[in-house]
């Protein structure tokens, strides 16, 4: 007989080393996926404990900052570092908030609710406050000079010696706001509710007041000198004292005829005057002769 293995026996031993390798790979395949399993649940352990300690520092650093703002014992740099860094946060919520005397010139707080809030003898020029909620605010000798405005809500707000020179108030609400001795020299108020204001000693020269709504308002002694008045509402206001000079005061509506025959006698477009200014008030006057039964007058040579 032959000692030498068959071919079935050879077979049979070539399959087994075969099984126990293909076996050995499912293993280490099934480690493997184990492992990435476990490196990946550990990754995100670490992410989330990151983010948390992140939130933490954060929320520490927000309650710091807070209670920077909030101590009289900081100083006023202090607190505007506290308070622009706040907003730079996205803190938008700043109801009766105590911000007088700060430098936070440039400031974007633009649809931020600043209701009651006290910003007086502070610095917020160029300043966005498009939209924002500035109702009661107290604005006593703040410089706004080239903020935006436009929007925003000052309704009853206190802006006595306020500056607010070349401010961006379109269509902005200052119903029964107080802007005595105010600047508001070259201010866009294109639309602007000025309805109940007092603006007692406010300086107006150059404003573009076109389609403004003055109607109630204390104009006493301010100057609208070289003002833009087309449209605008001047119903039950009261003019005395105020300078119209260069302004086009006869294209404002709500005037009554004491007030335009006032008007016409002390603020008649002087030859400084553009000549579209001067040729355009005689229009009107023409037309308010005519309307009133008056002769016209010949103009002089």
């Amino acid at each position: 007989m032959s000692d030498r293995p068959s071919i079935h026996q050879t077979s049979a031993g070539n399959e087994e080393p075969a099984l126990v390798r293909a076996s050995l790979a499912r293993w280490l395949a099934a480690v493997m996926a184990g492992l990435a399993a476990l490196l990946l649940i550990l990754v995100c352990i670490n992410l989330w404990l990151l983010h948390r300690s992140i939130r933490t520092a954060w929320e520490q650093d927000q309650a710091r900052l807070f209670w920077l703002l909030c101590q009289d014992g900081s100083t006023p740099a202090e607190r505007a570092r506290a308070f622009l860094r706040l907003a730079a946060s996205g803190n938008r919520q700043w109801r009766c908030a105590r911000l007088e005397k700060l430098r936070l010139s440039g400031v974007n707080l633009p649809r931020a609710n600043l209701q009651y809030a006290n910003f007086s003898q502070s610095d917020l020029s160029r300043a966005d406050l498009a939209e924002a909620r500035l109702r009661g605010c107290l604005f006593q000798a703040a410089n706004l000079a080239h903020a935006n405005l436009q929007k925003a809500d000052l309704t009853d707000a206190d802006l006595l010696k306020a500056d607010l020179t070349g401010a961006n108030l379109r269509e902005a609400i200052l119903r029964a706001a107080s802007l005595e001795q105010a600047t508001v020299r070259n201010a866009n108020l294109i639309l602007a509710d000025l309805s109940e204001a007092h603006l007692l000693m406010a300086d107006l020269s150059g404003a573009n007041l076109t389609g403004a709504d003055l109607t109630g308002a204390n104009l006493e002694s301010a100057s609208f000198r070289g003002a833009e008045l087309a449209l605008s509402r001047l119903n039950g206001a009261n003019l005395t004292d105020a300078d119209f000079s260069g302004s086009n005061w006869w294209r404002a509506r709500g005037l009554t005829a004491r007030q335009l025959a006032r008007l016409r006698q002390r603020f008649a477009p002087s030859d400084e005057a553009s000549a579209n200014r001067r040729r355009d008030f005689q229009l009107w006057l023409k037309a308010w002769q005519e309307a009133n039964g008056e002769p016209a007058k010949p103009r002089p040579p």
